[in-house]
């Protein structure tokens, strides 16, 4: 099968809305773009990093849909995964391709946040216009964080109807994450909950990182230095110089 990782990292103010929800570009995803890298040459993934922009819509972080958008993606790949740019892969992650079927579902590392949770999925509903259309009880048995996940082309298929409305929203309050999820509980597509060790949200404090395999930076801590995250990036990955130039 030939598998593909794929990252976003396209100047934000070539979009219209460059702060959109307060995602700016950081040092980070030096780090987290050279992890991934290494991650797919062990395994004998493929590794692409997009740098210009296709979809143009708002800000970078709306460019994934692309993968459900240009057909031509599943005339190369069997497997697509997406991550974010600010996703480091630890040097003894296992390979999250093998033993998974080419079939019709979305698979994403569980995130236990959501899952099982209506509580949470009730507040989450109050905040957001998509999420009140959906039953707490779909949003805690079908919610995934969308730092990472893996698609097919049949998967892209199912959502594909769901996912080609995203040019019409114009609702800044809606964030690109939240869209990704209506159009999972929307389409009914199969998902496969995947092992959560692979989307790991935590900025290295109070966490053994050798009981996980992808860390999620979470916040805005990726904008400030001195903290646990930076130290952590800079031991594991000594090879790469940071340009901490935009930091906050």
């Amino acid at each position: 099968m030939k598998n593909l990782i794929i990252q976003y990292y396209i100047d934000t103010n070539l979009y219209t809305q460059p702060n959109f929800n307060n995602l700016g570009p950081s040092p980070a995803e030096q780090y987290s773009s050279y992890s991934f890298q290494v991650y797919c040459k062990k395994y004998s993934i493929d590794y692409i990093k997009i740098t210009k922009p296709k979809l143009g819509f708002k800000h970078p972080t709306w460019e994934r849909f692309d993968l459900w958008l240009d057909r031509s993606w599943w005339d190369r790949y069997d497997q697509i995964m997406y991550v974010d740019s600010d996703v480091f892969a630890l040097p003894h992650a296992p390979d999250i391709f093998k033993n998974l079927s080419v079939d019709d579902s979305f698979k994403s590392p569980v995130y236990r946040k959501f899952r099982n949770h209506p509580d949470i999925a009730k507040e989450l509903s109050k905040k957001n216009i998509l999420a009140q259309t959906i039953p707490a009880e779909e949003i805690a048995k079908k919610f995934i964080q969308p730092g990472v996940f893996i698609l097919n082309k049949k998967c892209t298929e199912i959502m594909l109807p769901h996912i080609e409305e995203y040019k019409n929203i114009s609702d800044n309050s809606i964030d690109d994450g939240m869209f990704l999820n209506y159009c999972l509980v929307k389409s009914k597509v199969p998902t496969l909950d995947l092992n959560f060790k692979y989307n790991v949200k935590n900025n290295a404090e109070h966490i053994r990182l050798k009981d996980i395999y992808f860390l999620h930076c979470a916040g805005g801590k990726k904008h400030r230095t001195g903290t646990a995250i930076w130290k952590v990036l800079e031991s594991l990955y000594p090879e790469v110089q940071a340009n901490y130039s935009n930091l906050r």
